[in-house]
């Protein structure tokens, strides 16, 4: 009959876990975790990944900072009420996020690692917003301009919100720094 270890079976002779003192385990998740981060999230690549048609100038380079961020652009004349304001932000944060997935996955994947910074501002009108656009597209910033469909509160084809972005965050603000919070 073959001898049963007694260092793997307790009195009762059943199975005991054998377990790693907690300095060991520190040190396996450490290695788990910066293994895990090394695979999954790359350094963002410097020039941008461009499209067969897009004749666009793109941003080049990313901030000094490294920061990446969307903003919102509302237009504050058409007096949304507050729901229908976070479904057109809604339209145009699910636009950018298609937008930046198709053209740049790097700087997606960056900008969601450090949280998907969002900010929401206001522009007086829609000559100010279209104006916002143009700036961007100039820098070579990603735009999801949002129409409304006009079956609740706005006229058909309504331009209500600019969305800037993902993209550097001091290009953003050459464009958006002199607006006001929503």
């Amino acid at each position: 009959m073959p001898q049963e270890r007694k260092r793997h079976r307790d009195g009762e002779g059943k199975r005991r876990r054998t377990q790693l003192p907690p300095p060991s385990r520190l040190a396996c998740g450490i290695c788990l975790g910066w293994g895990l981060r090394t695979r999954f999230f790359r350094p963002i690549s410097i020039r941008p990944k461009k499209e067969a048609n897009d004749l666009g100038h793109e941003a080049s380079v990313m901030g000094e900072s490294g920061e990446f961020k969307l903003v919102i652009v509302v237009r504050n004349d058409l007096k949304m009420q507050k729901g229908k304001v976070a479904a057109q932000c809604s339209h145009a944060a699910v636009l950018a996020y298609k937008q930046i997935q198709r053209r740049n996955p790097d700087i997606l994947k960056h900008w969601e690692y450090h949280g998907q910074p969002k900010v929401v501002l206001k522009a007086p009108d829609e000559e100010s917003l279209l104006h916002l656009l143009n700036e961007a597209k100039e820098l070579g910033l990603i735009v999801s301009l949002i129409q409304d469909a006009g079956r609740t509160q706005i006229a058909p084809g309504s331009r209500t919100v600019l969305g800037i972005g993902p993209g550097p965050a001091e290009l953003i603000d050459k464009v958006t720094g002199h607006l006001k919070l929503y």
